[in-house]
């Protein structure tokens, strides 16, 4: 299922005009979403993730909701073909990504320890 998921940096994305309280609203929010775009029949899903400051809460709190409820969806609709994670600006892309390879990367990306020593 994971090998369905790409994470992509873009530079600007719009954010919407909604009032989301939490993490977890957001994580719902995005769910909603990707369900109106497979309703419509697409397979091939994109779900945008933005600087979620302005909400009131840390995109390193965002994230991981967002993953957990987005990896849930994945496996309840196996018809999915591909999602790509459209990240807005490096910091979000960094945050996402980081929280992807901990818990659902296929495999870990090589750290180089003598490098840090």
């Amino acid at each position: 299922m994971t090998r369905k998921v790409t994470l992509q940096q873009v530079d600007h994305l719009p954010m919407p005009l909604i009032y989301l309280a939490s993490p977890e609203d957001l994580a719902q929010w995005s769910v909603s979403q990707l369900a109106w775009d497979l309703e419509q029949g697409q397979r091939d899903l994109t779900l945008s993730c933005f600087d979620t400051a302005p909400l009131g809460f840390s995109v390193a709190k965002a994230a991981p909701a967002v993953l957990k409820a987005v990896m849930d969806f994945l496996y309840d609709h196996t018809e999915v073909e591909h999602l790509t994670i459209l990240c807005a600006g490096e910091t979000v892309y960094r945050t996402y990504s980081l929280h992807w390879n901990i818990w659902y990367a296929p495999y870990k990306p090589h750290h180089d320890h003598e490098d840090s020593l």
